[in-house]
This record gives structure tokens, C-alpha cells and sequence, in this order.
């Protein structure tokens, strides 16, 4: 495993040839924006296929329980919700708190929830998404507190709040896929826009003819 950091500056190192300067044309932005894309591409493809995504890419994000509902940060769009591993209540944010695992449903399927005799069998509370927010119901009722962990593969992994630091964090991303991605990002995506930018005279560019000239 590795953090973001650790990453981008590998796929750096690698396009720029070891040779890093302070005009150079590629940013670790662009270059965390990059693999956020295609971490995303890479993980819809490998489920396409029907393989199970592995725990090291789900984040928790603790969310306030609201009447209003709480602001979810953007998951990846699998089919049937599967990019979501779960969603647990609490009563508090204490250690000991009784945890309570609630089904999900999107807010055009609560009508049928509400009157299905096996959910309301198994359990009173169940969490609705709708437009980027998650309500907790009991029965009929929407919740106005207590704390939800949401466990799922996030869109940007840096938004969500169990991450610390590009620096610290290790980034939700399994090994066997991890050399892959750096393939993809720097053959794909990265090549390319680097190689249009160096189209464009700079110190650096220039450095390195003048370079070449004299080893001549």
C-alpha cells in the first residue's frame, strides 16, 4: 500500500524521467486528478466482470443524522448501490453505542419498503439516498440525530472525513491493482498531455537541448 503522494510522485518521477524541475509543465494535482479518474475506470471494470472489490477500497464516513438530511460524499456508480458496503446507526459517536446495520433503498423505493412485511420484520430503521442526501427512517418517521457510519468506495477519497493527509493516509486502492493504474495513468493519460505541453518552450525544455547539444 501507499499513500497519494507516494503515488503521484512515482508517476511523476516516471514521466518526467527522473529529471524534476520547479517550471515543469506536469502538477501533482493534475496528477491526483488522473489517478481519482482512473481508479474510478479501472474498479467499474473489474466489477463489469463480476469480481468482488476487494476491502481495501472502502473508506468510512461518520455523518450527522438529520431531519434535513445528511450530506453523503459521492460514491462510485455501480449497479444496485454495490459500491456502498454499508450503513451503520448510532445513537452517539460513544465507543460502546449499540451499532445498528440498516438496509438502504434510493427514496423511489421507499414507498415499497414501507410496506414490505420483511424489512419491517428485520428492523425499524432503514437510510434512504435522495440528491445527495441520506435519511434515516423509523417506520414513517425521519430521524433527528445520531451518528451514521458509511462505509463505501468514494468518487475522491480525500473528501472523505476518516482521511487524515495525502502524506499519511494510505490510499484505499489494492496492491494488484495499484501497478496497473500506474501503467494506465502514464501510458494513457499522462503521456499524452505531457508530451503536447513540452510543445511549448520553457526553461526546462530548453535546458535539455542545450544538454544534448554539448554531449554532441
Amino acid at each position: 500500500m501507499a499513500t497519494l503522494n507516494e503515488i503521484a510522485y512515482n508517476i511523476k518521477n516516471i514521466v518526467e524521467g527522473g529529471v524534476g524541475s520547479d517550471d515543469s509543465n506536469l502538477s501533482l494535482r493534475q496528477v491526483k486528478y488522473l489517478i481519482h479518474s482512473k481508479r474510478a475506470e479501472l474498479l467499474l471494470k473489474y466489477t463489469d466482470n463480476g469480481r468482488k472489490t476487494s476491502e481495501a477500497f472502502y473508506q468510512v464516513d461518520i455523518l450527522n443524522v438529520s431531519s434535513l438530511g445528511a450530506d453523503y460524499k459521492p460514491y462510485l456508480g455501480f449497479n444496485n448501490n454495490k459500491a456502498i458496503r454499508s450503513v451503520v446507526y448510532k445513537e452517539s459517536s460513544d465507543l460502546d453505542e449499540v451499532m445498528e446495520l440498516l438496509p438502504v433503498v434510493q427514496n423511489h423505493d421507499r414507498m415499497f419498503v414501507q410496506q414490505s412485511r420483511f424489512i419491517k420484520k428485520s428492523t425499524k430503521k432503514y437510510a434512504s439516498l435522495s440528491d445527495g442526501k441520506i435519511f434515516v427512517f423509523e417506520d414513517d418517521s425521519i430521524l433527528e440525530d445520531g451518528i451514521l457510519e458509511f462505509k463505501a468506495i468514494f468518487s475522491d477519497p480525500t473528501t472523505v472525513s476518516s482521511y487524515v493527509s495525502d502524506d499519511k493516509t494510505q490510499y484505499p486502492m489494492s496492491q494488484e491493482l495499484l501497478s496497473i493504474l500506474t501503467q494506465e495513468v502514464v501510458s494513457k493519460e499522462i503521456s499524452l498531455l505531457y508530451n503536447l505541453s513540452r510543445n511549448t518552450p520553457n526553461n526546462q525544455t530548453d535546458e535539455r537541448t542545450q544538454s544534448k547539444e554539448i554531449q554532441r
